[in-house]
């Protein structure tokens, strides 16, 4: 018979040591001024979704009806550095779709396209090759005769818990360590 201990440490091992899959999708209407956004895990579970506004002093993330962050343009320079947390996910696929249009003039249309196709297949080729990306797939979407400025992005990240609990408590050393600092 096994021990209790040994099948909860097995249990805990396979538990921390699962790959899990998080499917994030953006929209973003920059006519509107609006993103939304989307988190799910193994791609039908959703943990959360909602909007983003752009205003003069930053951006506005919509938590609730009654409830909005405003993340000041600002402060995002230094939020990479913030979010060290990331390094514990991989890149599994990546795909955008960005739509552009003008009433006017097409010739610009069409430049704005080119120039776009190119820097896609640049960001394509950075992901396959530097990230370790297994799926990357963008499409530019030109509209003749109609104003407009879309963008869908979809990409699905796998990590495992060990990580992100190593991540997590990396970062609340850090603020222990910030803590201690200030009171000496």
């Amino acid at each position: 018979m096994i021990n209790v201990s040994i099948l909860a440490a097995l249990l805990s091992a396979v538990i921390l040591l699962f790959p899990i899959f998080l499917n994030v999708n953006f929209f973003i209407d920059l006519k509107d001024r609006k993103g939304w956004f989307s988190l799910y895990v193994l791609h039908s579970i959703k943990i959360y979704g909602g909007y983003a506004t752009l205003y003069k002093e930053g951006i506005a993330f919509h938590l609730t009806d009654r409830k909005a962050i405003l993340l000041p343009y600002s402060e995002m320079i230094n939020t990479r550095q913030k979010f060290e947390i990331t390094r514990g996910f991989r890149l599994l696929t990546y795909s955008h779709v960005l739509e552009i249009g003008s009433s006017e003039d097409s010739a610009y249309v069409f430049a704005a396209a080119a120039l776009l196709r190119v820097l896609s297949d640049a960001f394509g080729t950075f992901c396959l090759k530097g990230k370790n990306c297994e799926s990357y797939h963008g499409d530019i979407v030109v509209r003749c005769g109609q104003s407009s400025a879309k963008a869908s992005v979809h990409f699905v990240l796998l990590f495992n818990l060990a990580i992100l609990l190593m991540a997590a408590g990396k970062i609340v050393l850090g603020k222990i360590i910030e803590k201690k600092k200030e009171h000496e």
